[in-house]
């Protein structure tokens, strides 16, 4: 009794490749993503009303706060829409969106303990004495920045999407089986 040799002569041997490659997670980019965006939406709605506060007077420290709340809503909903679009600008946006919040905030309160400054940032003003509110801005902003700045949004960002969503088997180098249907030009070997 004669047996075959095994692997085939001119095929590599089962488990020669490395198994194929798994897409990385999404789950802390798209966080990050859906954060940001939250995030800039809580400084249009303190843009709009600084805004408001300004069409019926105009004191400096609501213009400096609404500029501000202007740049952090370019900022956040920019990097968490394009973060969720898997852009790697997306990453940087929200990064510096997300520290620039956390400065704002850090700043706002600098400024109320050096002095008899008044300051407004994401529609809350310490003038009025609602400066526990900031809180409310500062927890996700912290967590924002670090769900961005972690490794796997780095990974998922740069990983390649896949086309149709189907995973192909790998092939490992054995020819179609009988019946199989071929995809493009067959190797010359065959």
């Amino acid at each position: 009794m004669t047996f075959q040799q095994y692997p085939p002569q001119g095929y590599p041997a089962p488990g020669a490749y490395p198994p194929p490659m798994r897409q990385p997670s999404g789950a802390t980019a798209i966080i990050a993503g859906i954060l940001a965006v939250l995030g800039g939406l809580w400084f249009l709605a303190g843009l709009t009303s600084h805004v408001i506060e300004l069409s019926h007077y105009v004191i400096s420290f609501l213009v400096v706060g609404a500029a501000l709340d202007l740049v952090s809503t370019a900022l956040l909903l920019g990097g968490g829409i394009m973060l969720l679009l898997r852009k790697r600008a997306g990453r940087v946006l929200t990064v510096i969106g997300a520290a620039s919040a956390i400065g704002f905030v850090a700043l706002t309160f600098l400024l109320r303990a050096i002095g008899h400054f008044y300051f407004s940032y994401g529609g809350v003003s310490l003038h009025f004495g609602f400066g526990w509110l900031l809180f409310v801005v500062l927890i996700p902003a912290i967590a924002t920045l670090v769900l961005a700045l972690v490794s796997p949004t780095a990974r998922w960002l740069a990983a390649k999407p896949k086309a149709d969503g189907a995973v192909q088997p790998p092939n490992f180098g054995y020819p179609p089986a009988p019946g199989a249907q071929q995809q493009g030009q067959p190797p010359g070997q065959w």
